[in-house]
Order: structure tokens, then C-alpha cells, then sequence
């Protein structure tokens, strides 16, 4: 029989997880990265044992300098992303991607390991691993690892097959291997050895991870699937296994993890141990709970309490005897409020769990919250002592608050009372029989509902709820109006009930919404014409009745006009006549660009013009008029055609400093009547009179006044006087460039 012995701590210390050592940054590459940059000690202390109780001494690497390491980036392969590598050759042959055929670090000498030469007598190379005392606190031992070889698949079934274990020896412990040592790295549900005739694509091959090159494939005659060829060299590799043992507490045992080649020193073999898994801590735990709740809290002349000591299922073999004691910080006093406990339980052979029962005293007193803190002491202490708190509190009656509610006529609504005091969970009955902890139901008058509430202990208390039915709101939707661009139009809604209020509402069938109304009546903003009907209504407590259909037309008018073409490109003699067919007058026009005179635009070069046309109740037309040139007149353009600069640039570098015209050579101009430059605003900044069209007249050099004007966009405007005695105006834009 295993003995445990357990005290009393005031509370419970929680360690944080201590990082292992100073570890190198994560790896740039995906993939298995390693190091031996890492004392033996530190892969055991920091790396490998599990948090908390870490009884590990006399600890020594079995190795050639480069055969054990740390790992990290194994966990899209593994499950677990770091720990200790052992290798029979260099770790760093582990990292991917799986480029070489036979990958191999070869020591070159014949290894005499009392523990691997059972594996294989005197053909053992490259023996490589760790090994240490340790005083474990629990019954059991479990650590999480994989293997992984070069040799697969090719070498499956064969005599040469790298080897490894995990040898444990100590008391209660008799095996086959040095020191009475068993090896623990065991196939799952088997006796069987972990190895590579016991693990791989045709055997157990759940546990398998394909990763063959594809000569190794076609050698082996399997498919070619390779799970991480990027991540790691090895060509297969076991799952995340578990290796488990039984020992006796707080006494001392050995273990030895060992990997080495057999047969000959080449094709390299790797055992990853997983971080933080090498667990020495108890296996017995023990929580408090409390009837009636989940917060382990005993309610006097109620409810009990007890403790349940818990054990895991692989230490179901022996009886296990759990010593403890009442902290002396516990304010609940023994004898007095709760009887007396023993210092000791045993949890029977085959059973995973004992509970210890605490009878709770009433000693009708009025006090605060009691606790009796049980705490637990292992013989070999390296760990804070494991604690569970049991709270006893005074009864409470149970009472019910309640609240009258309005309610809607005609509409169901759900009723619920507010419930102190008394142990959870409560129960429910109301006056109907119905039993839960809310009412749905419905009501044209006034009516009290009645409920009465049972809590745990027994204790009742009464409640009534009031629902008073409010009057059904309504909504109405009236008027009448119109629509078109650039005005304001509304409908008008009105309300009944409370605010706020929220309308659905359709337009030729589409849904709109508006919510979180508070005018009343309210506009409803009209933004298309169609048929306005109401779909749906409520107030700030019910559904509502809603009516009303209003139709909106478009009253704008429709614009139409006569465009005049101006007889020549640049000749400025186009006009627009236009007209407005409905709408309401009078009507305003603002054309772009800007026209000499909006109700009767002339002297139009060609072109495209946007207007807007604006009537007395603000709706608006928007459209454009295109002028274009007569095409009938283009004999007639020719024999004045004049080409007119559209830049240039007065800096004096003697390239296009002035504005000039250049007439063709068969022009017929008789004279230039006048030429006139304006500003972006319409202000005259150069005007010339009759002059010869010659292009050797320099005519604006870019200055008003002697003064130099700024770069922009100017308008000039030539009147022409030709040889028939007719005259033409030419208009254009000019940039003056600096």
C-alpha cells in the first residue's frame, strides 16, 4: 500500500512557467531548428521536467558532443513544438528540408552500452543520450516523445535497425535490462519496444509519419506521400507518443534515455523528447464541492460539503493511504461549526476517487462566511503543499422583488420575478401550475400573476407581478405632395402611444425603416416619387395599427431647346434657344461655361454646355446642350482658316515669347478688326485694333500695365474682317506657361 501524507497550507502558490534557459530566438525557416549550445543540466532541469517539483540530480549526457541538444519548430510534425533531441549522430542532421539520401554522422566507433547491447550484442555505434536520478512526489511518471530514422522505410524488417529506450530502474521496479531497468518506450497498448519493425508503414501505421524521399518510396514499393519534406531530414517518424510508469513515492530511481545506431555507424536515428512533459509532481488531487452549487459553498441547517481526493487511472493497481490536516488559518471551528474530520483516507485499489463528507453545524449564530481550508504535505516536499477550501455560510431566507410592468392589449408578454437570498438553484410555481422561471402570456385588462419560489433548502417566498395593458398605438400616414430634384418634400405621420416610435414603410414595393422617432406628427422625407405606404408600426412598448397611402409625382418640368452651330471651328457665333414644357415659372438658368446671356445664350464657340434650370419652387432640370460646327461651311472655313496658339511662354529665352496668329497662306482676311485677352475673371488685360493678320506681329507679350501677369488659363476673343466685307468672331483658350 502507497502512503501519502499531506498538511495544511493558509492558500495555494500557482508557479508560472519558467522559460527554458536562455533559448535562441525562434527560427527565421519553418521547420526543426537545434542547438548544443545547452548544459546537460539545463536540458533536464529547464527543458525537460514539467513545472513545478523538479527532483532531478546526478544528471550526465552519454554522448560524443553533438548526439543530445535542444529543439524547437517540431509542433506541425509533432504536436509539441520543442524539448530535447538525443541523436546517434549530429542533431542538427534533424533540421529539413529531407535533401540527402542516407544523411549520416558517423563517430566511426563501436559503442559498449550494457542497455543497447541487449538490442544487439557487440553491434552498437554511436550510443548517444542522458541520463539521471530523480525522487518522484506521485505514484506515476509520464512524458510525451517521438523517434524518427533514416533507415525508413528501406530498412524495415531488416537486422539493421538504429535502437533506443528509455531504461527506468529503482524500488518495485524488476526488468531484464542493467540494475533490474525496464524500458518504458513501449507501442501503445503493447509490450512491444518502440522501434522501427514495431512502428512503420505496414505496422501500426496510425502511429506512422511518411516523410520518404522518392527513391526510398519506389525501393519499398509504398506511394510517395511525403508529410513534411521541408521541416525535417528523417524519412518517417512515430506520432506523439507517452511513456508511463508506476513507482512509489519519495523514492529514489534512475533512468536512462539512449538512441543508437546498430549494424554499422551510418543512417542517422532521433528520439525528441517534448518540453515540460517529465512529470514528477503528486498525482493525488483534492477539490471541495458543496451541495446544491458549484462554488463549494455549505450552507448551515442546509447543505453539506465534502472533499473529493482524486487519483489518475494508470495508478489503479494499489490502494492509496492520502494523510492531510485542517489549516490553523481555517475560521470555521471543528466540533463546533462542522464535525470533526480524521486525518487520513484511503482510496481503495480500482478506484479512481474517495470522497470525505463534512457535516455542517447550526449553530444559529449570525456570523460571516466560515472556511475549513484542508491542505496536503508530501513526505519528499519540493513543492508547495496542494490545498482545497470548503465555505460555510449562514442560511438566507429566499425573497422575491417584483415590479408592475406595462404591457400591450392583445399582445403576449413574459413576466419574470427577481429572486435573493436562499441556496441555488430555485423553483418556480406559478398560480397557472406553470414552472419556469419566467411567464409568457397575454392580457386585455389588468391582471396580477402570482408566483411562488422555492429555493434549495426549502424555504418559499411569494411574489405578484402587475401587467397593465396600455391602448393599442397607431399610426397614420397623410397628405399629399410632389417631387423633383433639388427640393425639400415631405409626408406627414401621425401618432398615437408612446415614444419613440419606428415606421416601416414602402416605396413602389421597396422597404425603408426609420426608427427612434420622437416628433410628432412626423415628416417624412420624400426621396423619389412613387406610392408611399405604410407596412408596419410600433411604439416604445408595442406593435401598433398603421394606415395610409400617399402617391408623389415628379412635377419638374422638361427642358427643351434649339441648338444653333457655329459656322466655323473657333468661330464664336453658335446660339441656344430654350424653353421649359410644365414646371413652375419663372425659371433661372446658370449654363458652364459661363454664356454671355443665360436666357438667350449667343456667340457660342462649339462645344458642350451644362445647365441648370431652376424654376419658383426650387426643382431643378439638369441637362447639356452641345453646339457643333456647321459642316456645310467648311469650304468657307478654309479660305480664312487661322491657327491660334493655345500656349506659350513669356520667360524672354527667345522660344514662343509672345502670342501671335498665323493666318494659311490662301487665307482671305482683309484685317483683323480687334483682339481682345481676358482674365479667368472677365477682366481685360490686352486689346488691339486694326492690324494685319501677319504671324511677324507680335501682338501680347504676358503683361498689363508693365507689370508681368500670373500663369493661368486666359480667353481671347478676335473679331476677323474678310475680303467679301463679311465679319467673323474666332474665341479661344490660352495658357500662359512660366
Amino acid at each position: 500500500m502507497t502512503v501519502y501524507r499531506f498538511i495544511l497550507l493558509p492558500f495555494l502558490l500557482f508557479l508560472s512557467a519558467k522559460p527554458p534557459g536562455d533559448l535562441p530566438p525562434p527560427p527565421a525557416l519553418m521547420g526543426i531548428q537545434t542547438s548544443t549550445n545547452f548544459s546537460s543540466e539545463q536540458l533536464v532541469k529547464d527543458i525537460f521536467l514539467k513545472d513545478g517539483c523538479k527532483n532531478a540530480f546526478n544528471i550526465r549526457s552519454i554522448n560524443n558532443g553533438l548526439s543530445i541538444g535542444f529543439f524547437e519548430g517540431a509542433g506541425p510534425i509533432f504536436g509539441f513544438d520543442s524539448g530535447v533531441i538525443l541523436s546517434s549522430g549530429d542533431v542538427k542532421l534533424a533540421e529539413g528540408p529531407n535533401d540527402e539520401i542516407e544523411a549520416t554522422f558517423a563517430y566511426a566507433n563501436q559503442s559498449d552500452d550494457p542497455d543497447m547491447n541487449i538490442f544487439a550484442p557487440n553491434s552498437i555505434f554511436d550510443v548517444g543520450g542522458i541520463e539521471f536520478d530523480f525522487i518522484p512526489v506521485g505514484s506515476s511518471v509520464t512524458f510525451k516523445y517521438a523517434f524518427a530514422s533514416e533507415e525508413y522505410c528501406e530498412f524495415v524488417g531488416t537486422e539493421f535497425n538504429d535502437v533506443f529506450g528509455f531504461f527506468v530502474s529503482g524500488p518495485g521496479i524488476n526488468g531484464p535490462f542493467s540494475n533490474n531497468a525496464i524500458n518504458v518506450a513501449l507501442v501503445p497498448g503493447t509490450d512491444d519496444f518502440v522501434a522501427i519493425n514495431s512502428i512503420n508503414h505496414a505496422t501500426n501505421a496510425n502511429l506512422y509519419i511518411k516523410n520518404e524521399r522518392l527513391e526510398e518510396a519506389n525501393e519499398c514499393d509504398v506511394p510517395f506521400d511525403q508529410a513534411f519534406p521541408e521541416l525535417i531530414e528523417y524519412d518517417g517518424m512515430t506520432t506523439e507518443l507517452e511513456a508511463s510508469f508506476e513507482v512509489i513515492p519519495c523514492e529514489t530511481y534512475h533512468i536512462r534515455l539512449l538512441v543508437a545506431d546498430v549494424g554499422d555507424d551510418i543512417l542517422d536515428s532521433g528520439v525528441f523528447l517534448a518540453t515540460k512533459t517529465f512529470d514528477l509532481n503528486p498525482d493525488v488531487k483534492v477539490t471541495a464541492v458543496a451541495e446544491g452549487n458549484n462554488q463549494a459553498i455549505a450552507v448551515e441547517a442546509c447543505t453539506g460539503g465534502s472533499f473529493v481526493f482524486r487519483r489518475p487511472s494508470g495508478t489503479l493497481g494499489q490502494a492509496i493511504v492520502v494523510y492531510f490536516s485542517i489549516n490553523e488559518n481555517s475560521t470555521a471551528e471543528s466540533g463546533v461549526d462542522y464535525a470533526p474530520l480524521p486525518d487520513s483516507i484511503i482510496i481503495p485499489a480500482n478506484e479512481l476517487t474517495f470522497t470525505l463528507p463534512v457535516e455542517i453545524f447550526a449553530d444559529q449564530l449570525i456570523e460571516d462566511q466560515e472556511t475549513i481550508i484542508l491542505e496536503m504535505e508530501f513526505a519528499c516536499d519540493c513543492i508547495d503543499p496542494i490545498a482545497a477550501t470548503l465555505f460555510i455560510d449562514d442560511k438566507q431566507p429566499v425573497a422575491v422583488e417584483t415590479e408592475d410592468v406595462e404591457t400591450c392589449a392583445e399582445q403576449s408578454f413574459t413576466i419574470s420575478p427577481n429572486v435573493s437570498g436562499g441556496v441555488e438553484p430555485y423553483s418556480f410555481l406559478w398560480e397557472n401550475g406553470s414552472d419556469g422561471s419566467s411567464l409568457s402570456t397575454s392580457t386585455d385588462v389588468p391582471t396580477t400573476y402570482s408566483v411562488t419560489v422555492t429555493e434549495f433548502c426549502g424555504s418559499t417566498a411569494v411574489g405578484n407581478i402587475t401587467a397593465i395593458p396600455q391602448p393599442v398605438p397607431s399610426a397614420v400616414l397623410s397628405g399629399e405632395t410632389d417631387f423633383c430634384e433639388g427640393a425639400e418634400s415631405f409626408l406627414e405621420i401621425n401618432f398615437e402611444g408612446s415614444p419613440p416610435w419606428a415606421v416601416q414603410y414602402s416605396v413602389d414595393g421597396t422597404i425603408e425603416t426609420v426608427a427612434d422617432i420622437f416628433e410628432n406628427p412626423y415628416l417624412l422625407p420624400v426621396n423619389a416619387p412613387g406610392v408611399y405606404t405604410l407596412t408596419g408600426f410600433t411604439d416604445a412598448f408595442c406593435f401598433g395599427n398603421f394606415s395610409g397611402t400617399a402617391t408623389v409625382e415628379n412635377t419638374a418640368g422638361k427642358l427643351e431647346y434649339t441648338a444653333t452651330p457655329s459656322t466655323c471651328f473657333q468661330f464664336a457665333d453658335g446660339a441656344i434657344s430654350w424653353s421649359v414644357l410644365g414646371g413652375s415659372p419663372p425659371f433661372t438658368a446658370q449654363w458652364s461655361p459661363s454664356v454671355n446671356d443665360p436666357r438667350s445664350p449667343s456667340q457660342l464657340l462649339a462645344g458642350n454646355y451644362a445647365v441648370t434650370i431652376t424654376d419658383s419652387l426650387g426643382c431643378q432640370i439638369i441637362d447639356t446642350v452641345t453646339i457643333s460646327t456647321n459642316p456645310t461651311q467648311s469650304t468657307d472655313c478654309k479660305r480664312f482658316s487661322l491657327y491660334v496658339p493655345n500656349a506659350f511662354s513669356p520667360n524672354d529665352d527667345g522660344f514662343n515669347d509672345d502670342f501671335r496668329l498665323y493666318p494659311s497662306s490662301d487665307s482671305n482676311i482683309a484685317l483683323v478688326k480687334s483682339m481682345h485677352i481676358f482674365n479667368r475673371w472677365g477682366g481685360l488685360v490686352f486689346e488691339k485694333k486694326d492690324f494685319e493678320a501677319n504671324a511677324r506681329i507680335q501682338l501680347w507679350d504676358g503683361t498689363f500695365k508693365g507689370k508681368k501677369m500670373d500663369a493661368g488659363v486666359y480667353v481671347w476673343q478676335v473679331v476677323l474682317e474678310l475680303e467679301d466685307g463679311t465679319s467673323e468672331l474666332l474665341a479661344g483658350d490660352l495658357t500662359l506657361v512660366k
